[in-house]
């Protein structure tokens, strides 16, 4: 990153300084929008760079190309979404509540910051897109933050952590059951996020409990 400075841009009222970190998010706003609405392909440089009131060139100065773009807006977003998650996590909670507060969490982010989600975990970073690698990064990270709930929750319950042994997996369907659930609630915007995570909880937790207690089931 540059160090911090001052950009001029023109706007019909004549030339006013702005510091350039105050100018790259109010870009970032923009862009962030716009490639919600309209997916990376469709989004429009040119339009980004009127929206936020600076010249085209100044868009390339500051993330080198539209796909740098689209790599800041992604970042900006994760940082966003592992803050919300670790924050809303009472560690001192017990594992049930610490799931669902955890949950609870992600769904208010969706909700709240709608745009922010499209960006990190819409179409454009699943596959094999232009973003796949940093889609999966995002995923894993996410994961990785679920298996430990998981494995605290299994830890309470005075079961030895390799002989759960499937945390990771199990964080990951629950994470596919979510990303799912929230293009459902996206079609059915009338739900609260408390109502929607609350599914995902008792999806989870009435097959998750018995396993995290020892108790499986078998054929």
């Amino acid at each position: 990153m540059a160090p911090s400075r001052t950009v001029t841009s023109r706007t019909p009222r004549g030339t006013r300084r702005v510091p350039r970190k105050v100018r790259e998010q109010q870009m970032l706003e923009v862009a962030e929008r716009a490639f919600a609405e309209r997916g990376f392909h469709a989004a429009s440089v040119d339009a980004i760079a009127e929206a936020s009131g600076i010249t085209k060139p100044m868009v390339y100065a500051y993330f080198g190309s539209k796909e740098g773009l689209y790599k800041a807006c992604m970042e900006r977003a994760r940082a966003r979404l592992l803050t919300a998650l670790q924050d809303g996590v009472d560690t001192s909670a017990p594992p049930d509540r610490q799931l669902w507060h955890g949950l609870l969490a992600v769904f208010s982010f969706v909700e709240q910051q709608h745009d922010s989600w499209a960006i990190l975990l819409g179409e454009v970073t699943q596959g094999t897109g232009p973003f796949a690698a940093e889609g999966a990064e995002v995923r894993r990270e996410l994961s990785a933050l679920i298996a430990e709930l998981l494995r605290r929750a299994a830890a309470a319950e005075g079961l030895q952590t390799d002989a759960l042994g499937i945390t990771d997996q199990l964080a990951r369907a629950l994470m596919g059951a979510g990303e799912s659930l929230a293009v459902w609630w996206g079609e059915h915007p009338e739900q609260e996020a408390e109502q929607v995570a609350l599914v995902l909880m008792n999806f989870a937790w009435n097959g998750l409990g018995g396993l995290v207690q020892g108790r499986s089931w078998t054929p």
